[in-house]
């Protein structure tokens, strides 16, 4: 933080004119060790672009922010240091560009966010658009199997069904008597909602947003099954000889009591089971299953299933309250966005071989959403009409 207010303080001079011998040496060194920094304060001509570039900063680079950058480019870097050699050069030169400047001097990435500022604004009605798209909260809908609906409350960060269906504060939502033990209940949040349930079992779900979980009233037998669309981070309660079974429609998933995440929506073409804890058997068919280990996820593609090494925190981030990237695509990126932020959004064909790195708060507008894809690459611009927005080059 010291090294970033200091060059900050000796850019405020350099623009007004008010470098003595040994600074004016200090900077020319700086200019010397990053070319980048001096190309782009020569654009800053004047004190107003400096004071919209200080102001900028201080919004940008909050700790929470910068934590978050910190613990991506950790990750990234120990996964370079994993690599065989060769392998580890050509990560070397295509990722440690993209972070070597802001992990130096994080300075670089703020001017860089300056200029965008500057250079790419978009027409005033764009901004006045973009700036309505607030972040998704606490909305779900409750079916039961009658048919009848209720929205749940988003005073309230879930339900739990216990001796009753209530919010956590044990306010009821039925009556007792008008529930029978074999009924059957759908949690589903729409584009922009989030909602947790603890199953009767004491098993607790996190559901993501425009999901479905479909589960019992009580379970009963000698198993526990329910039935996913979407994304749900699962803590499972354990119960000797009654295993717990998720079904989606590209996997089955078995476990006893674990900590797990499931990302299996119908509309794309990966879904992906993490394992957090525990130990979990996911299963396509008869034939084809794999038990995954923590720090494992299960990727099914085309009817295909490989086990993969995962980054834990990337897997949860959602449930923690962030969007994380790691060298995903900007059509990923824009999906998960999407869903959050209830919006239509496409990706120009001339943008997918863009790969967005970083984490920013699932709770900051999307205007902080955007200032982190155009520090990826300063050429991306926005089409938006309504709540329709299209990324192009």
């Amino acid at each position: 933080m010291q090294r970033i207010d200091d060059i900050v303080n000796l850019l405020k001079d350099y623009l007004a004119g008010d470098l003595d011998t040994q600074r004016r040496a200090e900077l020319e060194r700086l200019f010397t060790e990053y070319p980048q920094l001096k190309e782009i304060v020569e654009e800053l001509d004047s004190e107003e672009e400096l004071r919209e570039a200080l102001y900028a900063y201080e919004e940008l680079y909050t700790p929470a922010f910068k934590e978050r950058e910190e613990r991506v480019l950790n990750r990234v870097l120990s996964q370079i240091d994993q690599q065989p050699p060769i392998r580890r050069t050509r990560l070397l030169s295509r990722r440690f560009a993209i972070y070597s400047a802001a992990a130096a001097i994080a300075v670089l990435v703020l001017f860089a966010a300056i200029l965008w500022k500057q250079k790419v604004v978009q027409p005033n009605t764009t901004e006045e658009i973009v700036s309505t798209f607030m972040p998704g909260g606490n909305k779900a809908l409750l079916t039961l199997s009658t048919g009848q609906e209720v929205n749940l409350s988003d005073a309230y960060a879930g339900i739990v069904v216990d001796d009753q269906i209530g919010y956590e504060d044990g306010s009821a939502l039925f009556d007792e008597d008008s529930m029978e033990e074999h009924m059957t209940l759908t949690l589903s949040t729409p584009r922009g909602g989030q909602y947790q349930v603890t199953l009767s079992d004491g098993t607790k779900v996190w559901l993501n947003a425009e999901s479905k979980l479909h589960y019992p009233y009580r379970f009963a037998g000698d198993a526990r099954q329910v039935e996913l669309e979407g994304e749900a981070y699962f803590e499972v309660a354990h119960r000797d000889n009654a295993p717990f079974i998720v079904t989606t429609s590209k996997e089955k998933v078995e476990v006893l009591g674990t900590h797990f995440n499931i990302n299996s929506y119908r509309t794309d073409m990966n879904s992906t089971v993490a394992l957090l804890e525990g130990k979990v058997k996911v299963s396509l068919t008869d034939k084809v299953s794999a038990v995954l280990k923590p720090g494992q996820q299960s990727l099914v593609h085309n009817g295909r299933m490989e086990v993969q090494a995962i980054d834990l925190d990337e897997s949860v981030a959602w449930k923690n309250g962030e969007f994380m990237f790691n060298n995903e695509t900007l059509e990923n990126v824009a999906k998960k966005i999407a869903r959050w932020y209830d919006l239509e959004i496409e990706v120009s064909p001339k943008l997918n071989d863009i790969k967005i790195w970083g984490s920013v708060s699932r709770y900051d507008s999307f205007k902080q959403v955007l200032k982190l894809i155009k520090m990826t690459d300063e050429s991306i611009r926005l089409e938006v009409e309504e709540r329709r927005v299209k990324f192009v080059r």
